[in-house]
């Protein structure tokens, strides 16, 4: 387990991926601009004036998805509950981890809220993955907030406690920098049906949440090895061959394009990013294509 340090809320809101904010922004103005067309065109229909431009039937398909986009004021309240219903499902088939239920892993649970300064952390909880390697957090609001890890990550706690710290450290840093929130989802509503600009905003955050995660948890990149090699090989992973292999490879058009099209940086792009922050500071940004 890594020494604990003193970093405040300011640095930890500083150290978000550059790209992150700009997105959101623009998220913003794609869902507002949206809307306002939608109201646009939907007067304009009820006006009969699309059908003379584009024809009746043309006229009611760009219709029905203006309609649509008016009801993007009530997506809070139907997110909202379904969030609720969600985290149940999640909690239905899970273990609350606490002092009495896989203890050690609750301890360093504990110590990186501390760490982030969340004096009231979220509920974590451990469940199946039936192989799959997974840990998400979800937001139901500021008062019920949760982290769900995979067993297939928590039972590496006794031989690669590095990769067990990251990723909850990273989980947590998606709740520290708000990334769950439900504002957040309703402006990615649309951004996300445009695929592109969705999958880059995601892309930002992912590199924030490991960002946060490698300044409370210094020198621990190569745990990302978990996500490559998978929990029955990650201990054989030699770093430094890896870092070659990123960097002969991070450039390459196709890996570019793989990227651009990725909700998550692809493994040689994110452990280079990892890396360069370890060895230049925080200053070196992940590639975001």
């Amino acid at each position: 387990m890594c020494a604990n340090h003193s970093t405040s809320t300011h640095d930890f809101t500083h150290l978000r991926h550059r790209w992150e904010m700009p997105l959101i922004w623009l998220s913003f103005l794609i869902t507002a601009a949206a809307f306002i067309i939608g109201v646009c065109l939907s007067l304009i229909h009820l006006l009969g004036g699309l059908e003379p431009l584009v024809g009746a039937e043309s006229a009611e398909e760009i219709a029905s998805n203006a309609y649509l986009v008016l009801l993007l004021p009530l997506a809070p309240i139907a997110f909202y509950a379904f969030r609720f219903y969600m985290a149940a499902q999640a909690r239905a088939n899970a273990l609350l981890v606490g002092p009495d239920q896989f203890p050690k892993l609750f301890a360093l649970f504990q110590d990186l809220a501390r760490r982030l300064e969340m004096p009231t952390p979220p509920s974590l909880y451990v469940t199946n993955g039936n192989g799959v390697v997974n840990a998400y957090a979800l937001e139901c609001n500021r008062r019920y907030n949760y982290v769900v890890i995979h067993s297939e990550i928590a039972m590496l706690l006794p031989t690669s406690p590095d990769t067990v710290e990251f990723v909850l450290a990273h989980e947590l840093a998606h709740h520290k920098l708000r990334h769950v929130s439900l504002w957040r989802v309703i402006i990615g509503l649309i951004p996300n049906a445009l695929v592109i600009p969705g999958l880059a905003t995601t892309r930002a955050q992912e590199y924030s949440a490991d960002r946060v995660a490698l300044a409370i948890c210094p020198n621990i990149s190569s745990a990302v090895r978990l996500l490559v090699a998978g929990p029955w090989m990650e201990k054989g992973v030699n770093p430094d061959a890896w870092l070659k292999q990123c960097e002969a490879e991070h450039g390459e058009w196709l890996v570019r394009l793989s990227n651009t099209l990725s909700s998550h940086a692809v493994g040689v792009k994110r452990y280079k990013a990892l890396r360069d922050i370890e060895r230049n500071g925080f200053e070196s940004q992940g590639e975001m294509f």
